[in-house]
Parts: structure tokens; C-alpha cells; sequence
């Protein structure tokens, strides 16, 4: 998939091309890449984001939206939605996996990252503060919270805006909303497969779900004093840190958005029909 270029060097969404050629591209603001076992677009708001996120040790709320793709079929799909992504200027980015074994590495994809086969990025802006907050949980089971607890970051003050992110970089969840619908359409006439939806999300459609993953406290053995940080696992559900920001609240399914969609496009015809017989009626008055 190509495009005309703007810049001297060829910017192409080609999963398997990115892989072997193994080079950064960029144009308008957007770079195409892949390292780190991750085929990327990215913007430089992300290479921020990214970084104000690791600063407040990912206790911010990271939420994300997940494509379950079957693995033959992660190429076609990285290269529809990256196009896709960068069509409709989402401000973020998104990642797909690398295969098993590619090259020189050891990696396989666990079981339990089934269904993450493709990740998008939700930028939102927090203003930070020194004491976060988190939930705590056992390591002998992962399934029940204990309670929610507080944690001192090793950096103090406003760090989002230390890295130059605003409220402006975070966009309405109504253009997300949009992607998918674009994204689930053309994953369905490519005959795309889904992997499952992934353990612990959120189910939003055919291939997508949600999952927040801001770190979660482990205490390993029952000592408040000893507890860590680690990744949300699976047993922690969508939103095992029990943010206060709950995007499950505002995201709905897939087929309900694309009833309210129709609704409103319905409503947009009749009032600009209704509109025309007024305008129509006021004038044959002005008129005779």
C-alpha cells in the first residue's frame, strides 16, 4: 500500500517490508517503524505520552484498545488500520506484534496477551500530582482487590506538562469510536479472523476490547510494606487499578454506537429536510 509522497522518502503501511528492512520513516508528523518486538505508527505526542507515562511509573490511567487478530493475519490487518490510522490523523499511535522466532529473537506470544494482537493508544491528560493511588492486591489472589492504596512517586510536580502534553493533544472518545467502526468494517471485508477477545477485557465488538493497563500493587507476602508495581494481570479484569476514569462508562459496544450513528444521521436528514419546507413555506409567503 503506497501513497503519494510528500517528503523524498517512500512512507509504505507494508507490515512484513517494515520487519525486514528493520528503518524509521516519517512523514507529517507520523513515523512508521520496528524495534523492540513492535511494528509501530507513532507520533511524537506518543514518544511523549510514553515517557510521562513510564516518569509517573505507569500510575496514570493507560487505557487502550485491543484488536484480537489471528496471527497468519497480522500483517493485512497492521497494514488496514495503520493506513486507516493515519487517514483520519488519530493523534497517538498504534503496535502490532512481531511474529513468533522472527530472526535472532526468542519470542513467542503468551497465551495470556491472546487477543492484544493490535494495540491503540487513548491519550488522557492527567495533571499529576506526587501521591498516586492504586489497588492492591495478593499474589495468592489475584482475583480480589484488597484495598486501594497510595503511592509516592519518585518525581514531584506537574509531569505531563514537564513533557509538554496539554489537554488539547487528548481527543473526543467519539473519534475512537469512529476508527473502530472503520477498522471492525474493513477487518470483515478483508476476512480477517479474530483470536478471541483477550482475558480481562472489556468486549467493545467482533475483533476489539478495552483494558486499562495502569499498574497495579502486588503484595506478595502480605506485607503493605513490601508491595510493587507490576502490569495488570489478566485476573485484575479491565480495570484492576480501579481508576476513577472508567472509559467502559462512556465507550459502549459496537453495535450500540452504530445505532446511535444511524440515529443521528436520521436526525440530521429530517431536520435539514423540516428546515427546507419552513424556509421553502417562508418564502412562497414573501413571495405571493
Amino acid at each position: 500500500m503506497q501513497r503519494d509522497n510528500d517528503t523524498q522518502e517512500e512512507f509504505y503501511f507494508d507490515y512484513v517490508r517494515l520487519l525486514v528492512e528493520n528503518r524509521m520513516l516519517h512523514r507529517s508528523g507520523y513515523y512508521l517503524g520496528a524495534s523492540n518486538q513492535w511494528v509501530r505508527i507513532f507520533t511524537i505526542t506518543a514518544r511523549r505520552y510514553w515517557l510521562a507515562q513510564a516518569t509517573c511509573e505507569h500510575l496514570t490511567a493507560d487505557w487502550k484498545i485491543h484488536f484480537s487478530i489471528r496471527p497468519r493475519d497480522i500483517p493485512l490487518a497492521f497494514n488496514l488500520l495503520s493506513e486507516l490510522y493515519y487517514d483520519m490523523k488519530l493523534p497517538v499511535g498504534l503496535k502490532a506484534r512481531y511474529p513468533d522466532h522472527w530472526k535472532d529473537f526468542e519470542n513467542t506470544w503468551p497465551k495470556h496477551m491472546y487477543g492484544r494482537e493490535i494495540t491503540v493508544y487513548i491519550l488522557l491528560y492527567e495533571c499529576t500530582s506526587k501521591t498516586r493511588q492504586t489497588m492492591l492486591y495478593s499474589n495468592s489472589d489475584l482475583s480480589k482487590a484488597k484495598r486501594m492504596i497510595n503511592w509516592d512517586l519518585s518525581n514531584a510536580g506537574d509531569i505531563y506538562s514537564m513533557y509538554e502534553l496539554t489537554p488539547k493533544d487528548q481527543i473526543s472518545l467519539e473519534r475512537y469510536l469512529d476508527f473502530v467502526d472503520q477498522a471492525e468494517n474493513l477487518l470483515e471485508k478483508h476476512q480477517i479472523k479474530s483470536n478471541g477477545c483477550a482475558i480481562g477485557d472489556y468486549p467493545i465488538g467482533k475483533y476489539t476490547s478495552l483494558r486499562n493497563e495502569k499498574f497495579v500493587a502486588i503484595d506478595d507476602n502480605d506485607t503493605p510494606e513490601k508491595s510493587r508495581l507490576i502490569y495488570p494481570p489478566n485476573e485484575c479484569g479491565y480495570n484492576g487499578s480501579n481508576d476513577r476514569i472508567d472509559l467502559t462508562k462512556e465507550i459502549i459496544d459496537l453495535n450500540t454506537y452504530r445505532k446511535r450513528k444511524k440515529q443521528k444521521q436520521i436526525m440530521k436528514i429530517l431536520f435539514f429536510l423540516s428546515s427546507s419546507v419552513l424556509l421553502f413555506f417562508t418564502l412562497n409567503k414573501l413571495i405571493f
